[in-house]
């Protein structure tokens, strides 16, 4: 009788920490861990040049991004903007989904010229937008959109990122 009872006891031990380590990595899967990164890149279009900034925070399942920039060549032509949006991650797959796009009084950027050359994500809201996000070892953040490896967004809180 006694060995019956070890081995229920042993049986339920082992049931829990399966679920508490299932739930554990379930967690971690779908878990978005608050980080803020900036990045700088230049976009070369057949009939345009774009020079952009971009500041993203996440912070669990929402997020801002901060867009601001200008057309090369055409002194006129700013882009300042700020993208408030909510996420959802599988692994290393995000889903964010616009919620408001905020245009500053010195853009003049209209939106149906910037949606040629951006995502629509960028643009308008209740759009939406994959990405892939890998943290690297440095502390960056890769970005990648469909297979193409997009741009390294630096920590905002890493050494390089505060030069």
């Amino acid at each position: 009788m006694a060995h019956h009872r070890q081995v229920l006891y042993l049986s339920c031990f082992c049931l829990l920490l399966g679920s508490v380590l299932a739930g554990y990595f379930l967690w971690r899967r779908y878990y978005v861990a608050p980080f803020s990164c900036r990045v700088s890149f230049v976009q070369h279009h057949q009939d345009t040049t774009l020079v952009l900034w971009m500041n993203y925070i996440l912070d669990g399942k929402s997020g801002t991004l901060s867009i601001n920039g200008h057309v090369q060549g055409e002194s006129g032509r700013i882009i300042n903007r700020k993208i408030s949006f909510m996420v959802t991650r599988r692994g290393s797959a995000y889903y964010l989904i616009s919620e408001h796009n905020i245009k500053f009084p010195d853009d003049s950027v209209p939106d149906s010229w910037l949606e040629k050359y951006e995502p629509l994500f960028f643009v308008y809201p209740a759009k939406n937008i994959y990405m892939h996000i890998h943290e690297l070892q440095n502390g960056s953040y890769l970005f990648i959109l469909g297979t193409l490896p997009t741009y390294v967004c630096s920590s905002a809180t890493s050494p390089a990122a505060q030069r």
